[in-house]
């Protein structure tokens, strides 16, 4: 539970950044107090992303605070346990609504992120899927690795 203080702080940070409490889930509500307190952004790739898909005939992906969140807890599991994989994918994050995941270690930039899963068939097809309309993605340091999660959602 937020306490006191948070609270009015982390409802004009949100305000701020067109969010309604009234629209956003728990989740996402608690994403949010994680980004504002700890102090973490975001990666944004959506022009990446996007740009990608675009370029191939997709629609744009929205940002999804949930998307986000489930990406970024990915991202700190994988930098805690030094491991890339897709642990989770179908307990946690497949249920909470995410049809599709790419995973990569290595990378300093969401770029070269994106460009590495261009390269790859799985991941390629996963970026254009037709039956996705949000993402979220997140990186953290795991030692002196930098591990990414995309994950995209229906």
């Amino acid at each position: 539970m937020l306490g006191i203080p948070l609270r009015p702080r982390l409802d004009s940070a949100l305000h701020r950044h067109g969010w309604r409490k009234s629209r956003i889930m728990k989740l996402e509500y608690a994403a949010a107090a994680i980004i504002l307190v700890l102090g973490f952004a975001a990666p944004v790739a959506a022009d990446t992303v996007n740009s990608f898909r675009q370029a191939h005939g997709r629609p744009p992906l929205h940002l999804s605070h949930t998307m986000q969140a489930l990406a970024q807890h990915c991202a700190y599991s994988m930098a805690a346990r030094n491991s890339l994989d897709h642990a989770g994918f179908l307990t946690e994050r497949g249920p909470a609504g995410a049809r599709a995941e790419n995973v990569a270690m290595g990378c300093a930039t969401e770029s070269c992120t994106i460009d590495m899963w261009k390269r790859s068939a799985g991941h390629r097809a996963n970026m254009l899927r037709r039956d996705v309309v949000s993402y979220g993605l997140a990186s953290a340091n795991g030692g002196k690795r930098r591990y990414w999660c995309l994950n995209l959602g229906g």
